[in-house]
């Protein structure tokens, strides 16, 4: 019997994808790939100036390529909030013209948020799906409805949906007859009812398109998880294990439209293989953080995307990273920064030794020199963040200023093609390099297999009324009515370095006390 729960995949626009697919969706599960373009001038869900590259002729051949394999290409304009764009007399009309143009290279589906452009685009095709994205946040039945009445054609649940499977049954009893279509995302890593979506959301929907932000939410968010474990599991993630019960739940309601949206279409291509291949399989037999949207250097879109021409990564010329520039292979330069979900400041070093001018000896980086995602290398006797990226300890690389640059650039400025910092002429030399620092983020362990049992309570009980102690996190808060049976399996499936996590929460602590009082700009 064919499965009822479908995919919707992101796309970092690698061709690669196409293969995955090929090899791996044997019973045709996944129905939808998204993603956008860079170049497009909308804002989305997620900071475009880590988005891939992708010409007009290129962006066509792969819709095409989609439809070849029976596959929807559902083209993104969901931000939160277009600042009024939509409206504007000249930025509105080169949205509607944008949107033309996406039609005509054969979009037929599109996620928008904006009810205004969800009305322009059904009156406008007749022959376009549009699904409503996450950020519109429907929480209730009522607002489900309110929205189907709209025009949409399927709608994004807010994550409280992931583990009420009492109010999951209650709406897919209510569509099962209708050609409505509702999807969850599986393996995102929000707080469980995350009070700051909104203004996290409305940060990112009003991204510079063109530069990195340093971003308060994601690091709060971040910090919050680190200092209490808890929060982790309470999450409303969905293991690959797990999706058994949304099977069951559709085929006990008769409903035929649901799908699980997996992230993130700013990874990169192993991450998203990764993803791919545990979903369709139903396990994963690892560290969970590797298949949910855990921020990590490794899993960013950075290696070279095979529609790139002669193989070199996005915003680079052929034959590689210019000199100085502290780019690995296929990585993105030192100093980058990291958007709503994007890449860390400073991926590491070229192989083959350091750039020239770099200030570092043949024979490897001084110690706390610049610490990967995962913790400092054996001996280094390098705290978790490490001294600023591109800075090795006791000073600035040779011929640098004294008090360096701006987030580990080179002297001179970036080089050519690397992303720009937001408000970098601004920014605080002794302070913008605690960003870097803080996205190297500890070792965290948290073992998947080891969870199998752990959805069976969100099944027979609706936590929705209760008092989640993975939300109490402030120092000194208790609550004799809390839940902590979420808590109650910590030790058992997640382990980290405690001195190194405490390294970590210093460095973080630093950023998040400083960034409300603007202390990363020049006094």
């Amino acid at each position: 019997m064919a499965k009822l729960v479908k995919y919707d995949v992101g796309t970092n626009f690698d061709n690669r994808i196409f293969d995955i697919i090929k090899e791996c969706d044997t019973e045709h599960r996944i129905k939808n790939l998204y993603g956008k373009l860079k170049q497009d001038g909308l804002p989305g869900g997620r900071a475009t100036s880590i988005i891939s590259d992708l010409s007009d002729d290129q962006f066509v051949q792969y819709i095409k390529d989609c439809n070849n394999l029976g596959i929807t290409f559902n083209y993104l304009i969901n931000p939160l909030c277009m600042g009024q764009s939509e409206y504007d007399p000249v930025a509105g009309k080169n949205i509607r013209e944008t949107i033309h143009k996406l039609y005509d290279m054969g979009v037929r589906y599109f996620t928008i948020n904006s009810p205004s452009l969800i009305k322009y685009v059904k009156k406008e095709f007749s022959d376009v799906q549009v699904t409503l994205g996450l950020y519109a946040y429907p929480v209730s039945i009522q607002q489900i409805e309110y929205w189907r009445n709209w025009g949409v054609d399927e709608l994004t649940l807010d994550h409280a949906f992931n583990r009420n499977f009492d109010l999951l049954r209650t709406v897919m009893k209510t569509y099962k007859d209708s050609d409505f279509a509702m999807r969850v995302i599986a393996n995102n890593f929000c707080l469980k009812e995350c009070p700051y979506r909104l203004t996290h959301g409305a940060f990112v929907g009003h991204s510079d398109p063109t530069a990195i932000s340093m971003d308060f939410s994601l690091i709060n968010c971040t910090y919050r998880k680190v200092t209490n474990p808890k929060a982790m599991l309470t999450a409303e993630w969905i293991r690959p294990e797990d999706v058994h019960y949304y099977e069951e739940l559709a085929e006990e309601t008769g409903y035929k439209n649901f799908s699980l949206k997996l992230v993130d279409r700013t990874r990169a291509t192993p991450f998203i293989e990764r993803v791919v291949k545990a979903y369709l399989a139903e396990s994963y037999d690892g560290n969970l953080l590797d298949i949910i949207n855990w921020p990590e250097s490794k899993n960013i879109v950075r290696d070279s995307i095979s529609n790139s021409p002669a193989g070199a990564p996005n915003g680079m010329p052929a034959g590689g990273p210019p000199m100085g520039m502290g780019m690995p292979a296929g990585g993105p330069p030192m100093g980058m920064g990291m958007p709503a979900g994007g890449p860390p400041m400073g991926m590491g070093m070229p192989a083959g030794g350091p750039p020239a001018g770099m200030g570092m000896p043949a024979g490897g980086p001084p110690a706390g020199m610049g610490m990967p995602a995962g913790g400092p290398p054996a001996g280094m006797g390098m705290p978790a963040g490490g001294p600023p990226m591109g800075m090795p300890a006791g000073g600035p690389p040779m011929g640098m200023p004294a008090g360096g640059p701006p987030m580990g650039m080179p002297a001179g400025g970036p080089p050519p093609g690397a992303p720009r910092i937001r408000f970098m002429e601004y920014m605080n030399p002794t302070f913008a390099p605690i960003y870097g620092r803080v996205m190297n983020f500890p070792k965290i362990y948290i073992d998947n297999k080891k969870l199998d049992g752990f959805m069976d309570h969100f099944v027979k009980h609706n936590c929705a009324n209760s008092l989640c102690a993975g939300t109490i996190i402030e120092d000194g808060m208790k609550c004799d009515h809390a839940c902590d049976r979420c808590g109650s399996w910590v030790d058992k499936v997640i382990s980290y370095d405690k001195d190194e996590v405490e390294a970590w929460k210093q460095v973080a602590e630093t950023l998040l006390n400083g960034l409300p009082s603007g202390a990363q700009y020049e006094r």
